[in-house]
């Protein structure tokens, strides 16, 4: 008919066209892509013909079926924190589910939350040993898990759609190989031109050889080209496959159910975790919490996992004798430097502007701050937990000293330093640097000791570590309160203002809040054993020097010490005229060494 009057091409095309069969549209964008693509396709209608020219009609199949694919397997994966209790299950889904099955109904939601099937499968159809589940407790199921543990359900479901477009056009490709397939990676088709280019040249090399032809191939300059291209398509494929096997490895953790992708969707993180942007753009997974558990657990003392398998590692003598003798020793050493110390001459010393004094207080607290910072860097967290820090359960007996210099928070360091800033000035300049750091360092000792034997024969924590300046400021402050002849306190707000104040009876105030607090307050975490040590030294030290008659021998440098150079009275303390005239001795050192 077409072949007879142009009009009729027309009518032979709508008699061979098929109208589509409206259906209902499916609930899922899945369903309906898939739907769509199995729609049979337009068939011709068959026409009647004369007796002269029969013949034979065949019938197209009305409703050709993709080829069967192999069943897919997939696998579920636990949840990111494990199994959940049985009483936050109780509290999810009533008493509707046992904890085995809401474990079960929870773990497939979420591989549904991470795969992105939870877009096209919805809660429904959870398999048959749980098809009594309903949709409103799945729904409940559902809304803990996207408080727990949130993702980006969108992109997973975006991502979710795309592989299942692709595999329904590869399958549809499988069934028709001769139409063009989207699903055809840059890495094959690179390959099979490289194939193809080197059959083409052994090719025409042969034919050449056969005509006679002198020269024979290509110049060396159009090989030089060929191989530098053929190098690049090497390089691009290579590139291209390890995109994809990349893309692979993601795809099989994150149907695990233990992987998400990060907000950025290059990499995948586990949830709980955070990223950065480093310099160069790039976003970066932190592993700041892998890597504090993984110091944290090398600055254990010990391997033992129980307080009973710590204490079998050591008696209880060996937790005593050797930081007993050791504290007797420097306490020893402490009084003969205390004793016997003389200041250096000027040109012995490396900063002859500075006064005894304010080098003292700065070197102590130069020492902590360096401490304070080396704990900021956690590969040196199990050399500082070994050596700086105190544990009664596992002592080291240099560790009496050097736990006196450390601080691991700040809050801690800037409090003790702090206290240090203003007692230590007052103290040095009243008995002199020698007596100072005698105190300072044996009451820091003796504190440490009397903690280890309050935690081994007491009632204190033998597991928990101690470590702080605490105890040695507090043997400098008894030393100070019951030395002083100071009655008058400078307060430099309000201008000018002074008041009375009495050290001792100050003193005796603070011990007594120290001893409620440790009697009351038994939850804190103060080392109050330790505080009493150094309370003791500092009251040892001040009856020692009252008894040797130190008011008319004058050990102290107060005639020199900061307070005078500052103009202060010897009856008034004045907080304020000393930080001031530290800070200015420190700047005519510095403008003198510059110089």
């Amino acid at each position: 008919m077409s072949l007879l009057r142009p009009t009729c091409a027309s009518l032979a095309r709508r008699l061979c066209v098929v109208q589509p069969r409206v259906e209902r549209a499916s609930r899922s964008p899945i369903l309906a892509l898939i739907e769509r693509h199995r729609s049979p396709r337009p068939q011709c209608r068959a026409f009647a013909s004369t007796p002269r020219y029969r013949a034979k009609v065949i019938d197209p199949p009305q409703n050709p079926s993709i080829p069967p694919s192999p069943k897919r397997t997939v696998r579920i994966g636990r949840l990111p924190q494990g199994p959940v209790s049985d009483a936050t299950i109780h509290s999810v889904f009533g008493r509707k589910l046992s904890p085995t099955e809401g474990n079960n109904v929870l773990r497939i939601l979420h591989h549904r939350r991470t795969a992105g099937s939870l877009a096209d499968y919805g809660v429904d159809n959870l398999g048959k040993p749980y098809a009594h589940v309903s949709r409103d407790t799945a729904l409940k199921g559902l809304a803990w898990l996207r408080e727990k543990y949130p993702i980006d359900e969108a992109r997973a479901a975006e991502e979710w759609a795309e592989r299942e477009a692709n595999r329904i056009a590869y399958e549809l490709w499988l069934a028709d190989p001769e139409t063009e397939s989207k699903y055809k990676d840059p890495a094959r088709a690179f390959r099979e031109q490289l194939e193809k280019e080197e059959k083409e040249r052994i090719q025409q090399e042969a034919d050449d050889q056969k005509m006679g032809i002198l020269h024979v191939g290509k110049s060396q300059f159009e090989r030089n080209i060929e191989e530098k291209r053929k190098e690049r398509l090497q390089e691009v494929t290579r590139a291209a496959e390890e995109k994809e096997k990349r893309e692979r490895d993601m795809e099989a953790k994150l149907a695990t159910g233990e992987w998400v992708r990060t907000p950025t969707g290059t990499q995948l993180m586990k949830p709980g975790e955070t990223t950065y942007i480093d310099i160069f753009g790039r976003e970066q997974v932190s592993r700041f919490k892998e890597e504090m558990a993984k110091y944290s657990k090398a600055s254990h003392a010990t391997d033992a996992q129980t307080l009973e398998g710590l204490l079998t590692r050591t008696t209880l003598a060996q937790r005593l004798y050797p930081m007993t003798a050791f504290v007797l020793v420097t306490v020893l050493l402490c009084y003969g430097f205390g004793h016997y110390y003389l200041p250096p001459s000027p040109s012995y010393r490396l900063f002859p502007d500075l006064s005894p004094t304010t080098a003292t207080i700065l070197g102590l607290v130069a020492a902590n701050t360096v401490i304070a910072l080396a704990w900021r860097i956690m590969p040196l967290w199990p050399f500082l937990s070994a050596w700086f820090t105190h544990v009664p359960a596992y002592p080291r007996a240099v560790q009496s000293i050097l736990n006196v210099f450390s601080h691991q928070q700040f809050e801690h360091f800037l409090a003790n330093m702090w206290m240090l800033g203003i007692v230590g000035p007052a103290a040095c300049d009243l008995v002199g640097r020698g007596v100072f750091m005698g105190t300072y360092l044996s009451a820091g000792a003796v504190g440490t000791l009397v903690s280890l034997y309050w935690a081994n024969l007491g009632r204190g924590s033998i597991t928990s570590h101690s470590l702080g300046a605490s105890a040695a400021i507090w043997g400098i402050a008894a030393l100070y309160c019951l030395l002083t002849d100071q009655e008058r306190l400078y307060l430099p707000f309000p201008k000018d203002a002074e008041v009375s104040y009495w050290p001792k009876t100050l003193f005796a105030v603070f011990v007594l809040i120290e001893v409620w607090s440790a009697i009351k307050k038994k939850q804190t975490n103060m080392d109050h054993a330790s505080h009493f040590g150094g309370i003791f030294v500092g009251v040892c030290t001040a009856g020692y020097l009252r008894a040797q008659g130190w008011h008319e021998k004058k050990w102290g440098t107060m005639e020199t010490g900061v307070q005078a150079r500052a103009g202060t009275d010897a009856n008034k303390m004045d907080v304020g005229a000393m930080v001031k005239e530290e800070i200015k001795e420190v700047k005519d050192a510095l403008t003198k060494g510059g110089k």
